[in-house]
């Protein structure tokens, strides 16, 4: 059956709009939607920085197309094509476990928002702030979706509707439990820990997890909060059915991922892990794993230097 989704444009001066796609989606690997997202950005346009992105490009692959294009590794018809390429970046709100029924959350916008220089959407910013991402922010129109996902064998896109797109929705709630950090709970005990005195400023755990290391690279990004680290990878192409193609070893200060015969890290960490907690999931095409640290140390990085 047709299903229910948000578009929350940047403009707050422009409505939300709850709208309904007309089709049942329950395979991923047929997932239309996604194309559709796609080509919404796409007919929107809008020049690029070319300067922006390339030194976007570089601070995420660490390869400096600038240097290839000056020594004619790269002819300029490719970087034209780079330039006006489209697609669309995935940010998975909330995964689905157990806990969430099994459902996950996310939000689409233009993969070029940041070189476009598109206007930040702070309505959908502070919701997925509320949601228990302290510090995220979005540029540009945003789509949100829901999908049901048991990890095993159902996947299906399920409506995400006009009374969800609120801080107090119920989702938002289910998804800042699944993201609190359980040992930070304590909120005095902390502040004794940091030498903090009765009178000091008051801190919460969003301002130490935004203060905390975090990295991106060709392969994966990575955030971490006082009792785990999220590493979100970027292999592109991966369905709901890769799942068995997927391989992860998790051991106390090393990880091992592989997706569809590609190793996308194999290093040992920069922290020692509870093997036996942490967790990993493919949902929506997004591979993410969940390392649950062994103590409440910060790391400097996520693979020891």
């Amino acid at each position: 059956m047709p299903f229910k989704y948000v578009l929350v444009p940047a403009s707050p001066n422009d409505p939300i709009q709850e709208l309904e796609y007309p089709e049942d989606i329950d395979v991923l690997e047929k997932d239309t939607f996604r194309t559709y997202v796609e080509q919404y950005f796409s007919n929107l346009g809008g020049s690029v920085d070319r300067e922006v992105l390339l030194e976007q490009l570089k601070e995420r692959t660490g390869t400096d197309l600038k240097e290839q294009l000056a020594s004619g590794k790269m002819d300029e018809g490719a970087m034209e094509r780079l330039m006006c390429a489209t697609s669309v970046e995935i940010f998975p709100v909330m995964v689905p476990t157990k806990d969430t029924g099994f459902e996950a959350i996310s939000i689409y916008l233009d993969d070029k928002g940041v070189s476009k220089n598109l206007e930040e959407n702070v309505r959908m910013s502070g919701i997925v702030q509320a949601a228990g991402y302290p510090g995220q922010t979005f540029k540009g129109d945003c789509f949100v979706g829901r999908v049901f996902d048991d990890t095993e064998d159902v996947w299906k896109r399920t409506s995400f509707s006009m009374k969800d797109c609120t801080s107090d929705a119920e989702w938002v709630q289910k998804c800042k439990k699944q993201r609190s950090n359980r040992s930070s709970g304590d909120m005095k005990d902390l502040a004794n820990k940091i030498g903090m005195q009765k009178n000091a400023a008051n801190i919460n755990p969003g301002m130490l997890q935004d203060a905390a290391p975090k990295g991106e690279t060709e392969k994966y990004l990575w955030t971490q909060a006082e009792d785990e680290v999220e590493v979100t990878f970027k292999k592109d192409g991966l369905m709901k059915g890769d799942k068995k193609a997927v391989k992860v070893v998790f051991l106390k200060s090393h990880l091992r991922v592989e997706a569809k015969g590609e190793t996308l890290i194999d290093a040992d960490l920069g922290g020692p892990t509870r093997p036996d907690e942490s967790t990993w999931t493919l949902s929506d095409g997004v591979l993410q794993v969940m390392l649950a640290k062994a103590n409440d140390e910060t790391w400097d990085s996520l693979v020891k230097q």
